[in-house]
């Protein structure tokens, strides 16, 4: 597998970061391949500390308070008089970057998701297998997650 840039590991120790609430930042530093001195800066420069906060409102309330959005915009241009029920260019603005931001969290998610499960499975195998399993899984799954970066 190739290096990954510093701008994938950052994505990948921010993922890590907001995903998993039991990992320390020295660990993620580790997994990463960066300096906890560079992990500190990223949380601190990227505000990942609000970030994760504002996350565990859920990403399924923030899809589905989009979901409304963009319904509610196409309602009205729809109930808008024959002839002049088309976007204008402020509504095309805006059902684009609901779109957008609706297109980032369902692709965030799923990194999201795939993260949950590998540390679901990593518990599993840490009580059934030992530690050295765990660690070998733990690099193999790390591997997998980079790949999908």
């Amino acid at each position: 597998m190739a290096e990954l840039t510093r701008e994938q590991k950052k994505d990948y120790a921010r993922q890590l970061y907001l995903n998993d609430s039991s990992i320390t930042q020295a660990e993620i530093a580790e997994r990463v391949g960066v300096s906890k001195v560079t992990i500190c800066k990223w949380v601190k420069e990227g505000k990942w500390e609000e970030l994760q906060t504002s996350l565990q409102v859920g990403k399924d309330v923030q899809l589905a308070r989009l979901y409304g959005q963009l319904k509610r915009l196409n309602d009205a241009i729809e109930g808008r008089d024959e002839g002049e029920n088309f976007a204008g260019s402020k509504d095309a603005d805006a059902i684009l970057k609901i779109t957008t931001a609706i297109k980032n969290l369902e692709t965030e998610t799923n990194i999201a998701e795939k993260m949950a499960t590998g540390k679901e499975f990593l518990s599993f195998v840490r009580k059934t297998s030992g530690f050295d399993t765990s660690k070998e899984v733990a690099r193999l799954f790390n591997a997998y997650i980079k790949s999908c970066l």
